[in-house]
C-alpha cells in the first residue's frame, strides 16, 4: 500500500470513529430532548410532538435520505458536470415533494393531531427546508470521504437540539417552543461548510453513467421500508388507539429505534465502499454479503427480544414516565423488530450501491404488504398488533434483500460498463 493510501485509510478510520462517537452522542441527546418534552408536556400534550416527530423522520427518510445517498453515490461513481446536475435537479424534486407532503399532512390533521394550532404546518415547512439543506451538506461530505465532517454534522445537530430543549423548559414556551427547536437543529450543520469541496470534479474519470430514474426507485423502495419502521403512532391512531396509546407507541419505539436511527449515519460510511465493490472487477463480493446480513439480523433479533423484554418497560417507566410503559408482547416484539431491521437496512445498501431500483423496491413492497396485512387482519389490541406488524414487514425485507443469488449469479456473468 503506497504512502498516499496508507494516510487515506487512516483518515477514513479516524472519521469513521467520529461518526461513531457522535452517533453515540446523538442518540443521547435525542433521548433527552424527547424525555425533557414528554415529562414537561404529559401523555396529551406531547402528541403533537410525537406526530410532528414521526412525519419529521419519515418525510426525512423516505425523500431526504435517499437524495443524500443519491449524491453519496453520484459522486463516487460519476464526475460528469451533467450527471451531477441531474443529481441535483433530482434531489431538488425529492425535497420539493417533501415539503408538499409534509405541509399538507400536518393541514389535513391539524385538528386530529396538533390541536387546531396552524403554526405547526409553518414549523413542518420550516422543518422540511433545514433537513432538505442537512441532507444535501451530508451527502456532499459522505461522496468525497470527508467522514470527520459527517461526523460533526452529527454532533453539532445534537448539541443543538440538546441545549434547544433545555432552553425551552427554562422558558416554559410548550409544545410549539420543541418544535421550533426541531426546525433550528439541523440549520447548525452548515457550520462544518461542507460544500466547500463541491467544485473541482469534472477532472476525475467516470466510472458509470447515472441511471436517471433511479433515485425514484429508492425512494419508492424507502418509502415502503419507513412506512413499517417509523409509521407506527399514525398506524396505532388509524386503528383505533386513543392519544395516550400513540404516545405510549411513539416513545417506546421511540427508544427502541435509536440503533436503526443511528446506522442511518452509518451508512454514510458504508455506502461508498459497497458503490466502489459493485463496481469492481469482482461485484461478486458486494453480494457476498447478503447472507451475512441475514444471519446478523436474526442474531440480533433473538437478543433484542429477550433484551427488549426484560427491560424495555422498566427504561420507559423510568425515562418517560410510568404511564408511557408498553405492553409486554409489545416490547418483545419491538426488540426482535429492530435486529431484523438492521439487517434488512444494510442489505438495502448493496442494491443502493449497484443501483438496482426496481428489485430494491419490489422487496420492500412485499414486505409492506406483509405487514399491512397482519395489521388489517388482526384483532388485538393496537399497540401489540403494530408491533407485531412491524416486525413481520422488517423480516420479509431481510430475506427478500438478503437472499441475493439471483444478483450474485448476473454479477458474475455481467459485463463490465
Amino acid at each position: 500500500m503506497t504512502t498516499s493510501g496508507t494516510a487515506d485509510k487512516a483518515r477514513d478510520n479516524r472519521g469513521t470513529l467520529l461518526i461513531v462517537l457522535a452517533t453515540a452522542a446523538s442518540a443521547v441527546a435525542v433521548l433527552i430532548f424527547q424525555a425533557v418534552a414528554s415529562r414537561s408536556l404529559g401523555t396529551n400534550g406531547f402528541a403533537p410532538i410525537a406526530v410532528l416527530w414521526t412525519v419529521m423522520f419519515l418525510l426525512y427518510t423516505v425523500l431526504q435520505l435517499p437524495a443524500e445517498q443519491h449524491l453519496t453515490r453520484a459522486l463516487v461513481v460519476t464526475r460528469s458536470p451533467e450527471d451531477l446536475r441531474s443529481v441535483y435537479k433530482a434531489m431538488l424534486g425529492a425535497f420539493g415533494l417533501a415539503l408538499i407532503i409534509g405541509t399538507a399532512f400536518t393541514a389535513f390533521t391539524i385538528d386530529r393531531f396538533f390541536q387546531g394550532q396552524w403554526v405547526y404546518v409553518a414549523i413542518t415547512a420550516a422543518i422540511v427546508v433545514s433537513r432538505s439543506i442537512m441532507s444535501s451538506a451530508r451527502g456532499s461530505l459522505a461522496g468525497h470521504r470527508r467522514f470527520a465532517g459527517y461526523g460533526a454534522t452529527i454532533a453539532i445537530e445534537a448539541a443543538t437540539l440538546l441545549a434547544g430543549g433545555l432552553a425551552v423548559v427554562a422558558i416554559g414556551a410548550g409544545a410549539v417552543g420543541f418544535a421550533i427547536v426541531m426546525f433550528l437543529a439541523p440549520l447548525a450543520t452548515i457550520l462544518t461548510r461542507p460544500f466547500t469541496s463541491i467544485e473541482g470534479h469534472g477532472d476525475r474519470e467516470n466510472i458509470e453513467p447515472q441511471p436517471t430514474s433511479f433515485l425514484a426507485w429508492l425512494i419508492l423502495a424507502t418509502a415502503a421500508s419507513q412506512a413499517i419502521i417509523a409509521g407506527g403512532p399514525i398506524a396505532v391512531s388509524f386503528i383505533g388507539g386513543t392519544a395516550t396509546a400513540v404516545s405510549i407507541f411513539f416513545t417506546s419505539f421511540a427508544l427502541l429505534r435509536g440503533p436503526i436511527t443511528s446506522a442511518y449515519s452509518l451508512v454514510a460510511r458504508v455506502l461508498p465502499d459497497f458503490t466502489e465493490l459493485a463496481h469492481s472487477n469482482d461485484p461478486h463480493r458486494l453480494w457476498k454479503w447478503g447472507p451475512k446480513l441475514v444471519w446478523f439480523g436474526l442474531g440480533v433479533a433473538v437478543l433484542g427480544a429477550i433484551g427488549s423484554g426484560l427491560f424495555l418497560r422498566p427504561i420507559v417507566g423510568a425515562i418517560y414516565g410510568e404511564a408511557f410503559r408498553p405492553p409486554q408482547m409489545a416490547a418483545i416484539l419491538g426488540g426482535a423488530s429492530i435486529g431484523l431491521g438492521l439487517g434488512a437496512l444494510f442489505a438495502t445498501q448493496m442494491y443502493t450501491a449497484a443501483a438496482k431500483g426496481p428489485r430494491l423496491a419490489t422487496g420492500w413492497l412485499i414486505a409492506l404488504a406483509a405487514s399491512v396485512s397482519f395489521l388489517a387482519l388482526s384483532n388485538i389490541e393496537p399497540i401489540t398488533r403494530t408491533a407485531a406488524a412491524f416486525g413481520i414487514g422488517e423480516a420479509t425485507g431481510l430475506v427478500l434483500l438478503g437472499l441475493v443469488l439471483v444478483e450474485r449469479q448476473q454479477s458474475a456473468t455481467s459485463p463490465r460498463i
